[in-house]
């Protein structure tokens, strides 16, 4: 009876953990509905809406056929392929909320990703569970619950990291912890035995969504899972594991029939030659070239060991340096612990595999992202909590919480005093607290911060809207995040693509500028040199806080004019 209660305790509590954090991770959701913070979150919720009508993963805008607009008017995040507007990322994350929507309705789209997020540290805690013990386990599911770095873009729900981190270990959990066959084990009716390939039918499933909403994370599985199989050869699962990897074929095949329908190939995915963006000091620098032929294939980002390193200190380990100490000091208690302390084989080659497959996840991912030099705030010198390092190295930080968690279950173990047992759950309510802290209240992106600047948005864009056509054109810098669906967008102002496509423009639709207000001086040269010479010009329609929405206007008969540019025309941007 006591066992039974204590069984129901623990399921009350973590019932209730589920809840508080499910609205924990909801709170953008909650608080500003269908406003998002970046480009990929806005392409992904209007290609999720659009899977959900009608089956689609594309647009039309009828200017990307128009002569000098051809592949021009799009937003950031999505790419124009054959005139089409298609997802400028991978397609699983799109695909999955379009699905979530048909099923549950359009309000859920928010919601998806924190309800994988929940499941996403109950197969956690299960996978440490079978690993270490259940304490562990425990204590492994409620550190991931708190960890900042998952608890942030948890609430970024249409990022797809935290989703495919969630899907990766529930394909794990029915691999290994095996569920279903727990439960059917000696039952061995028919039925039952068909049954018990439940748990490798979903993991191939959850394996298929996960690599179909980051295929790119094959870079590090395909390795971890050669590994594993090596050291556990001789007690895996086989049955198991072949009917997960057919499960997986299916789930990823129709992925790959869209990747070769949008994009023209069944590899290929919206972002099109990643190494178009790497610098050349990533691609050709010293230790690029010791790899030489090989560098396009294990590092498309680039190879730079001195810049990856920098970029782990940065955010990796300084960001949150609290959890970085943490980590050290467990790690170092439980080394030394072990020294007095002798382990079973098995327990011995557990612990062995998970070093080196954790080991070799870590370094991987700190030279394949860290290599890539990445600018998601305006201030290329802010360091921030929305930075897409963090999001990159979300494995890393899962992973981190091991030797956390075993201190803490050692620390709290009966054999000591009553008090350690405090500090632990004491340590663990503090950490919970620094993680809310810099979760909702970092510096320009906390969630506070993102709430604040998307309840602003969300009232100038609504001025913007008022004051354009439906069928209006509007050149933005940033802030088609916000406008796109609503008005057809070309960005940015600034580039000699942009400049070329103005007469076009203004022939085809009304023709705005929505932007950071020009100085007198900028407004003067940029219609000196880039309008007037096309037979353009441009007027202020209104002032919006420290921007101003343009219109771009013809001076002349569009059918008599010719709208090349003049050869004498100043082409150098005011200082």
């Amino acid at each position: 009876m006591t066992t039974l209660r204590k069984k129901l305790s623990l399921t009350v509590l973590g019932l209730a953990l589920a809840v508080i954090f499910f609205f924990a991770y909801s709170f953008l959701g909650l608080s500003v509905p269908n406003l998002y913070n970046s480009p990929d979150e806005s392409a992904n919720a209007v290609f999720a809406r659009q899977f959900a009508v009608d089956g689609r993963l594309y647009r039309v805008d009828e200017l990307n056929l128009r002569t000098g607009l051809e592949g021009l008017v799009h937003p950031r995040s999505v790419r124009v392929v054959d005139g089409f507007q298609v997802p400028g990322g991978f397609l699983g994350l799109p695909v999955l909320l379009g699905l979530a929507i048909k099923a549950f309705g359009s309000a859920s789209l928010p919601f998806v990703t924190p309800t994988l997020a929940l499941l996403g540290v109950l197969a956690w805690g299960c996978l440490l569970g079978w690993l270490f013990g259940r304490r562990i386990g425990i204590f492994g599911s409620l550190l991931l619950l708190v960890n900042p770095v998952w608890w942030y873009w948890a609430a970024r729900s249409l990022m797809p990291n935290v989703a495919f981190c969630s899907l990766l270990l529930l394909a794990l959990m029915f691999v290994v912890w095996a569920p279903f066959f727990r439960t059917i084990k000696g039952r061995n009716q028919d039925g039952w035995r068909l049954l018990r390939q439940a748990d490798g039918a979903l993991a191939g499933m959850f394996l298929g969504l996960a690599l179909a909403v980051r295929p790119v994370e094959l870079y590090w599985i395909i390795p971890a899972v050669l590994i594993l199989a090596l050291i556990w050869r001789r007690s895996i699962p086989w049955g198991r594991v072949v009917v997960a990897g057919v499960f997986c074929l299916l789930t990823l095949t129709p992925f790959l029939i869209l990747n070769q329908s949008l994009y023209g190939h069944w590899l290929m995915s919206g972002y099109g030659d990643v190494t178009s963006g790497v610098s050349e000091t990533t691609q050709g620098g010293m230790w690029a070239r010791l790899l030489g032929p090989l560098r396009p294939w294990l590092f498309p980002l680039g190879f730079a060991p001195r810049l990856a390193l920098a970029n782990f200190w940065t955010y990796g380990l300084k960001f949150f340096w609290w959890w970085s100490a943490l980590f050290i000091l467990a790690s170092g208690y439980l080394l030394l612990r072990r020294q007095n302390r002798l382990c079973s084989v098995e327990q011995s080659r557990r612990i062995k595999s998970f070093l080196i497959v954790s080991g070799i996840i870590t370094i991987w991912l700190i030279f394949f992202y860290g290599s890539w030099q990445i600018q998601d705030n305006p201030d290329p010198l802010a360091v921030t909590i929305g930075s897409s390092y963090l999001r990159y190295w979300l494995p890393i930080f899962i992973l981190s919480i091991v030797p956390l968690a075993v201190a803490f279950d050692s620390l709290s173990s009966k054999r000591f005093s009553w008090w350690r047992s405090l500090v632990v759950w004491m340590v663990l309510l503090v950490i919970t607290i620094i993680s809310a802290t810099a979760v909702f209240e970092s510096k320009q992106e906390g969630l506070s911060f993102v709430r604040a600047s998307l309840v602003d948005y969300r009232s100038d864009i609504r001025t913007v809207l008022s004051l354009t056509d439906s069928s209006a054109l509007i050149i933005v810098d940033r802030a088609d995040k916000m406008i796109y669906p609503y008005r057809s967008i070309i960005n940015p102002l600034r580039s000699e693509q942009t400049y070329q496509a103005l007469p076009a423009a203004v022939a085809a639709r009304p023709l705005y500028y929505y932007g950071l207000t020009f100085p007198l001086k900028d407004f003067d040269w940029f219609r000196t040199n880039r309008l007037i010479p096309y037979g353009l010009d441009m007027e202020v329609v209104q002032e919006i806080d420290e921007n101003t929405l343009y219109r771009i206007f013809c001076t002349y008969s569009i059918g008599s004019t010719d709208l090349t540019l003049p050869k004498d025309v100043d082409t150098t941007e005011s200082e």
